[in-house]
């Protein structure tokens, strides 16, 4: 660690208030406190000029894989940008680009994210997916309440949101909100049951699914009800024994068969203190068993786009993936267009 002076558009998210800062407004940024997006715009609407922060920046370069070519491009992405204004949205870039670094490795997301484009149009759709404060304020607190919630969420949005870009899903800005926020309900589940590195018993079990109503509410009262269903339903699936419905998947429309393929995929191979993970294509091949619980053709479409394939999949025809039998109106609630 070191204590270096930056202006602030130069401060990194992650960075440590280094000294105690008395704001215009009266109010004081404590020294110790963690930069955020909310923490910078604070200080932007103060128009503090530098602060002294705690910094890890200098061995930032580390953390990137020299031998990953997505790690790479990540960072080049996060050095392009150009704008010198502490604005808001240039702060959401950098915060959506520090913690895609976190999770995107090829080993977990394979060719799925191959094309800077790619990424580019992710960063774009997710600083539209915070354009109001009522979402952006609920985001922030996610990422404070359960920091593992938060980055499970935005692995969720950046897979997901590819999935059904590639499925020619409508209303695309719609689904990939509602992918970031599928799990906001955990703000109300008590942090000791989350972070139980022990199994859970039936009682506490029965709390941490209440996620999903709880999810649904919190959304319904910021006025997003669209919104809501994503974070009621992701835990639906095809033998009706999910919850908190029990209700046949394949109802629910096609954006929600996918978040359940993806919510799953992300839950097995993102990182956690008290488990192991599998690695991607384990878990492709593990949902590809439980056929009775997701839809086949989503698993296998994940599999295509990343090009990561379980070794006795190597015989199977992709071409059933591009999801023709899906396509009932009677069955979707967010429809099919052909892609520009």
């Amino acid at each position: 660690m070191i204590f270096k002076r930056k202006r602030i558009q130069d401060i990194l998210l992650g960075d440590v208030i280094g000294s105690d800062i008395v704001l215009a407004d009266k109010t004081k940024v404590d020294k110790g406190t963690v930069i955020t997006a909310a923490v910078l715009d604070r200080l932007n609407q103060n128009k503090v000029p530098s602060a002294i922060v705690e910094t890890k920046e200098e061995t930032a370069g580390d953390f990137f894989s020299k031998s990953d070519r997505l790690q790479r491009m990540i960072k080049q992405l996060m050095e392009m940008e150009t704008d010198h204004q502490a604005t808001y949205k240039r702060s959401m870039e950098k915060h959506f680009y520090t913690n895609l670094s976190y999770i995107a490795f090829e080993y977990r997301y394979g060719k799925l994210l191959y094309e800077e484009e790619s990424i580019r149009f992710l960063k774009d759709l997710y600083v539209k997916s915070l354009k109001t404060m009522g979402r952006s304020s609920l985001w922030h607190l996610l990422e404070q309440r359960d920091p593992y919630a938060f980055i499970h969420s935005l692995d969720v949005f950046v897979i997901g949101t590819m999935v059904a870009y590639h499925m020619n899903a409508v209303q695309l800005d719609l689904c990939a909100t509602g992918y970031l926020f599928h799990d906001i309900g955990k703000v109300e589940i008590p942090r000791e049951i989350l972070d139980k590195s022990t199994s859970l018993s039936k009682e506490e079990y029965e709390i941490v699914q209440t996620h999903t109503i709880k999810g649904e509410a919190l959304l319904n009262q910021a006025g997003e009800p669209l919104l809501g269903r994503y974070a009621r339903s992701h835990h639906e699936r095809l033998n009706r024994k999910g919850y908190p419905d029990g209700a046949y998947l394949p109802e629910l429309g096609v954006d929600l068969q996918i978040l359940a393929v993806v919510d799953t995929f992300s839950a097995l191979t993102l990182s956690r203190s008290y488990r192991e993970v599998l690695p991607a294509a384990e878990a492709i091949q593990l949902m590809l068993e439980m056929s009775d619980a997701y839809p086949k053709k989503i698993v296998k479409k994940l599999a295509q786009l990343m090009h990561i394939f379980p070794s006795d999949m190597n015989g199977v025809e992709l071409d059933d993936v591009m999801m023709d039998t899906y396509t009932d109106e009677a069955h979707m609630e967010i429809g099919w267009k052909q892609k520009p």
